[in-house]
């Protein structure tokens, strides 16, 4: 399936307190990444728990300090492992254990300690905090809830509790609440306290089991490493690529007569806890052919006022043309760009007969990359909202224009209205949700759209001024929005760019249809699959391992297929590069090492001219350890 089935979250809805581990974990729920449970409350629990008896220090068994361990290594810093110095990775390093700090109290222990977390701090401030556990949690409750529990001290007031947890952050929907009133309700409707108190700790001993299994899975690569070939060994797998890629004159050859279809799009870049773990979104376009034609399709990203690196001119993309399969949900990818010219790419793909195909534009991370740790803590330079006279609020002239341009990015056709498929797109990036038929009704009851009437660009603004009205609306809150679709603090769009799709077809209609978004390991797999063949094998001394060069006059990809019988790492050192953008960093001082387990495929690189006129040139070692 194309269509991505990913929930886009916003910063304040990404839970963190585990591994890929939704907090109650059956078959019927989604694994999504919802705030835990155990996450959502333990503030109010602490309101609770200030009120009772002070609790004496405790001492670790053999077994929780050898967990604390393998978690503080896990988010210590590359460079120096015996200390944390990214204030994200501490807290991550808190949800790990169990331990949810407010705000303040990270605030105050972050900077005590020089930003600089050694892991005998980290025992410290461990041992200073209460442990959580089933009886803890039963009493927290009892305090939150002892109100609703007059009549039965075994349960809590279900559309309180759920009203509770949106107010905390939780995104789950209607359905999946309704889950999990089924998996820890009573016969009269109300919330089971000892279910719900044991599925979190249930919750918090997975993340710890999950994350143990993955230390004994690395300590094993480590010890067959040590087993293996030494890198100076002639028996170890290595070989040097030299790559270049001369300046190109080649332009597609579109008759005159060719019809023309033109449609906007952009590419989205976000993280979670790591810059390490991108993820980047584009839009996908269908389209149908009537009668055998050829098709030309050409990307162009449109910059801004809002881009402030001018590198953005210079964006890797490829477009992936895929076939729709009849009688199927299924896709087959049939053709890559392979042309580029100044800021153009190119798809030139020869006739194709009559059917259903699809257009994936993609960007790769050579120049679309997330930002870094510095911008990303950098203090908010522009307020989205003023208090007037009257104590009333207002959005301010930035804020204004801000959203004015986001209206621009998000109408696709350019016709000044958002149709309910483009504010859906619009939805899916600042809340994670697709837009219900209740949702559109009440959206056009708001600002009395007639039957055929879509959004425009006055209403559109008119909707994000009742959330700035709002007394309750914080400015973090309208910051969320802004954020998901790419802005930074300093108001500049730093992880998203805009382009235009033009389509080129030798017949009298086309209509390019945009459908859902696409992130970018989805099509991975196809992408793999699909070069393999067109691309040089480069023979690594360990049969099992295949590695892949794939180069055109666009640029190059480096790809690795596992068929090993266990996990293994691959060293890329860079010894020159000339006029080229990569997604894998270049000419750091130490070689990036890419994991690979056992029978998957991974691509080590992406990297591209950053000018077409003139030449590319890229060395590099590519090593199995």
């Amino acid at each position: 399936m194309m269509n991505s089935d990913r929930s886009l979250r916003s910063q304040t809805n990404l839970g963190r307190a585990s591994p890929s581990l939704s907090a109650i974990k059956h078959e019927n729920l989604a694994n999504r990444p919802s705030s835990p449970l155990v996450n959502s409350r333990l503030s109010a629990i602490r309101e609770s728990d200030n009120q009772k008896s002070d609790w004496s220090a405790k001492s670790f068994s053999e077994d929780d300090t050898k967990y604390h361990r393998i978690v503080f290594q896990r988010c210590a810093d590359f460079m120096k492992e015996d200390v944390i110095t990214n204030r994200d990775k501490f807290i991550q390093a808190l949800h790990y254990v169990g331990c949810d700090l407010p705000k303040t109290t990270i605030d105050r222990l972050w900077l005590s300690n020089d930003e600089e977390i050694s892991f005998k701090t980290f025992q410290r401030i461990l041992n200073d905090e209460k442990p959580i556990d089933e009886r803890t949690l039963e009493e927290a409750f009892e305090t939150l809830y002892n109100k609703d529990r007059k009549q039965d001290w075994n349960a809590i007031d279900y559309d309180r509790f759920r009203t509770d947890m949106l107010q905390k952050g939780d995104t789950f929907t209607e359905e999946e609440f309704n889950k999990l009133r089924y998996l820890l309700g009573t016969e009269s409707g109300k919330v089971d306290v000892k279910k719900l108190t044991k599925a979190i700790t249930q919750n918090k001993n997975t993340c710890r089991e999950k994350i143990i299994i993955e230390k004994k899975e690395k300590r094993k690569d480590e010890i067959e490493r040590a087993l293996s070939p030494r890198p100076n060994s002639p028996k170890m797998g290595s070989n040097n690529l030299h790559i270049i890629i001369p300046t190109s004159k080649i332009k597609p050859s579109i008759p005159a007569k060719a019809r023309t279809a033109q449609i906007k799009g952009a590419f989205f870049c976000e993280y979670y806890d790591s810059p390490n773990d991108a993820l980047y979104f584009s839009i996908a376009y269908s389209f149908e052919i009537k009668r055998p034609t050829p098709v030309w399709a050409i990307v162009e990203p449109t910059l801004s006022r809002y881009h402030k690196d001018s590198l953005f001119k210079n964006l890797d993309i490829r477009i992936l043309l895929y076939e729709k399969l009849p009688h199927s949900d299924k896709r087959r990818l049939i053709d890559i760009s392979s042309l580029r010219w100044g800021s153009k790419t190119c798809l030139e793909s020869e006739e194709l007969p009559k059917g259903s195909y699809e257009l994936v534009p993609i960007t790769l991370g050579g120049v679309l990359r997330p930002r870094t740790r510095e911008v990303n803590e950098r203090g908010k330079i522009k307020t989205l909202r003023k208090t007037n006279k009257g104590k009333d609020f207002s959005m301010t002239h930035d804020y204004r224009q801000a959203l004015e341009y986001v209206f621009d990015v998000f109408d696709l056709d350019d016709n000044k209205q958002l149709d309910r498929n483009e504010y859906n797109l619009w939805t899916l990036r600042i809340t994670g949700e697709e837009i219900s038929d209740q949702d559109w009704l009440s959206v056009r009851e708001s600002v009395n759209l007639d039957v055929d009437e879509n959004v425009s660009k006055e209403k559109f603004l008119k909707l994000n001024d009742y959330e700035v009205q709002q007394p309750e609306t914080t400015e973090q809150d309208l910051w969320i929005g802004l954020n998901s679709v790419g802005f930074n603090y300093a108001m500049e769009l730093d992880m998203m760019c805009p382009f235009q799709l033009t389509v080129h077809v030798n017949e009298s209609d086309i209509r390019l249809k945009p459908t859902s978004f696409i992130e970018l390991n989805e099509i991975r797999g196809s992408l793999i699959q699909f070069l393999k063949d067109k691309s040089d094998r480069i023979q690594l001394k360990n049969p099992s391992v295949h590695c892949f060069h794939y180069q055109d006059d666009y640029g190059s990809i480096l790809f690795v297929q596992n068929k090993y019988s266990s996990n293994i790492r691959i060293s890329i050192e860079t010894t020159k590069s000339t006029n080229t953008a990569s997604s894998l960093p270049i000419g750091g001082r130490k070689p990036p090492v890419i994991h690979i387990r056992q029978g998957t495929s991974q691509i080590i690189w992406f990297a591209h001219r950053l000018d077409t006129n003139q030449t590319m040139e890229l060395d590099a070692t590519v090593q199995l350890q």
